[in-house]
């Protein structure tokens, strides 16, 4: 790898890391000049990082506007769960299909360690927040370790990167609430929690460890719809005027449009 790909591609991380952590924000403007000096390289390098970036809908390239962070909403949340369910679901069938005892040695471990994790809760601290996403993703990454589709699962990373900045901006939201909105945010927080428990993993844990082919599509499915009925039930709860709701609702109401 040459020096000038070694730098494009460490451009490209670096950036790409900032929109999916939210350093950038959702529908943030994105102007040459002020980006090449944040991250002190030329105005090319940076046009040419965002045109990769807009290849992985991070980024939308708007004509005579220039670039901007792709936006959000309630429509492509549920867009991309739904399609979670069908490229990760048949991984995950795969991976029951065609797994080894080293499979399920992975497994083990990684429904081990998120059994042991405190539960998800927008209460607890960011560092309770951040181990219980690692293990969580961790987890879901051992169960279509074995699938051995290559596509396929470079199609599902596309689909858990874009669902981390949705689950991240949701969590950022709901934990401002217990400040702006203190009556409303324990029964929301408590609808999240009830979805990112261990419990609703229990399933998929049993079925690796039955080698259940027949049914691992059918109960993966079903895991993924408790997500989407508690965001579903999010949607209708959480207060106007904050910004998860401002974000989430509005863009999905223009949308409809």
């Amino acid at each position: 790898m040459t020096n000038s790909h070694s730098k494009s591609d460490a451009l490209y991380t670096q950036v790409r890391d900032d929109i999916l952590t939210l350093t950038l924000a959702p529908d943030a403007p994105l102007r040459l000049p002020a980006l090449a000096e944040r991250y002190q390289v030329g105005v090319t390098p940076i046009r040419e990082c965002l045109n990769r970036l807009s290849a992985d809908k991070l980024v939308i390239i708007a004509h005579n506007k220039g670039f901007r962070v792709a936006s959000i909403s309630f429509s492509e949340l549920l867009d991309l769960e739904h399609s979670r369910s069908a490229v990760e679901g048949t991984l995950f069938q795969r991976s029951v299909q065609r797994g080894d005892d080293a499979w399920e040695a992975r497994v083990i471990g990684a429904y081990h360690q998120l059994s042991k994790t405190p539960a998800m809760s927008v209460t607890g601290t960011q560092s309770d927040i951040d181990l219980w996403n690692r293990r969580h993703a961790a987890f879901h990454d051992a169960l279509i370790s074995a699938a051995d589709t290559p596509w396929m699962q470079h199609f599902q990373r596309q689909l858990a990167d874009q669902l981390r900045r949705y689950q991240l901006f949701i969590q950022t939201g709901l934990r401002d609430m217990f400040q702006s909105h203190p009556e409303n945010a324990p029964q929301v927080a408590e609808v999240y929690a009830k979805a990112m428990a261990t419990d609703p993993h229990d399933d998929l844990y049993q079925i690796v460890l039955s080698r259940d082919t027949a049914r691992a599509r059918a109960v993966f499915e079903q895991h993924v719809n408790l997500s989407i009925r508690a965001f579903q039930d999010l949607n209708t709860l959480i207060p106007a005027g904050t910004i998860v709701a401002t974000t989430l609702q509005t863009q999905n109401q223009e949308a409809r449009a």
